[in-house]
């Protein structure tokens, strides 16, 4: 007896037939064993009884677009023990249907055993991270490159094969698609990756920015898309796996933050404004914070006392313990370091609670004055 003979009396195959309305037509013993029934007790019924939903519905398929060949190469199905546990297998066979007027499917089964076990584990770990990161209240995503990116090379070629390499969304969860405010119907996933990610000034140096890092940074700005077209600021924490040298996946949480810098700009055009207004009056202005250090300045001051006094104006101040709300005269050194009379004014304003700053507003003066009372 040869050793295949041998093996296949010492391991019986699991087979089955399936007639094209959903029957079984035959069994191997063997299967009917491992499955806990009797031999012939399963003849004739539902495939249902014997297969999971899922794998119903890939047997179904099967009949509905039937391999021209024949053929069936590979399959994996999940038989219904008696016990109602679930026997894993790969299937492979022959669906006549050219020659025959009744079409059937043919089976032979592999159990997965231990490998099964382990697929299965894996599977319930990759559901569970799904649901969780799906749930998230962060954005989390993840781009692979199915053409693998070479970072073993220029700076500039890397950044060409991040942004022309064929790529993907490996996973990008339910606030990422909020972010970029994807309709429900839409899923991200299968959406080209340049469409919300495009290549510009501001995404390679994001990339470069990235390369530096070794592929691993915090609060990297990229300037991305949503779904309307209109852009998107993100700060992206990102990690990579780089296998020998060659980059494989990114991914990393994103957090919006066009709105803080929409108000940041804002702000600054504000502050610009402020300036421009008291750069447009004609006294000299100087702000001078709690560790009376000079914070600020306007033009008048800058011609009146050059741009390197505030320090020195700032002690005088200090030293001399001007009262508030009140018109002073002061001797202070001017742009070429003589001694004038000014009139001094000093105003505390509120910066926030607990800390209040102080505007000094000088006039020039001809000779000393009494103390005027500032009246509103």
């Amino acid at each position: 007896m040869d050793i295949l003979n041998l093996l296949g009396n010492k391991a019986q195959p699991l087979s089955s037939t399936l007639s094209a309305d959903g029957q079984l037509v035959s069994l191997s013993a063997s299967l009917s064993d491992q499955l806990g029934y009797a031999p012939e007790t399963l003849l004739n019924q539902p495939i249902e009884r014997l297969y999971s939903v899922e794998s119903v519905r890939a047997l179904r398929s099967l009949f509905a677009n039937p391999p021209a060949d024949e053929q069936v190469p590979s399959l994996e199905l999940s038989l219904i023990r008696r016990n109602g546990g679930l026997l894993h297998v790969v299937a492979c066979g022959l669906l006549e249907w050219r020659s025959v007027q009744a079409p059937r499917l043919h089976l032979l089964k592999i159990p997965l055993g231990a490998l099964g076990y382990r697929l299965r584990e894996m599977h319930n770990a990759n559901e569970v991270m799904s649901q969780m990161l799906q749930s998230a209240k962060v954005a989390y995503w993840c781009i692979e490159f199915a053409e693998a990116v070479d970072i073993n090379t220029s700076p500039d070629e890397i950044v060409r094969q991040v942004f022309e390499n064929d790529s993907h969304w490996r996973l990008c969860n339910r606030a990422m698609a909020d972010v970029y405010e994807m309709p429900s119907d839409v899923d991200f996933n299968q959406q080209p990756v340049r469409l919300y990610w495009p290549r510009s000034p501001a995404n390679e140096e994001f990339v470069r920015r990235l390369i530096e890092a070794g592929f691993s940074v915090d609060c990297a700005l990229s300037v991305d898309r949503r779904h309307d077209g209109s852009p998107a600021y993100v700060e992206n924490d990102v990690r990579a796996t780089i296998v020998n040298g060659h980059l494989l996946r990114m991914w990393g949480s994103i957090r919006d933050v066009s709105q803080e810098l929409r108000m940041q700009h804002d702000a600054e055009q504000r502050i610009d404004a402020l300036r421009r207004v008291f750069d447009a009056v004609p006294d000299a202005v100087l702000v001078i914070d709690e560790q009376l250090q000079p914070q600020w300045r306007n033009a008048a001051f800058e011609e009146t006392f050059g741009i390197t006094q505030g320090d020195g104006i700032a002690r005088l101040l200090l030293d001399n313990a001007l009262p508030e709300r009140t018109w002073h005269s002061l001797p202070l050194p001017d742009l070429s370091g003589r001694d004038v009379h000014f009139k001094v004014h000093c105003s505390r304003i509120l910066i926030r609670e607990g800390v209040a700053w102080r505007v000094a507003v000088f006039r020039e003066s001809q000779g000393v004055r009494r103390a005027e009372e500032l009246h509103p």
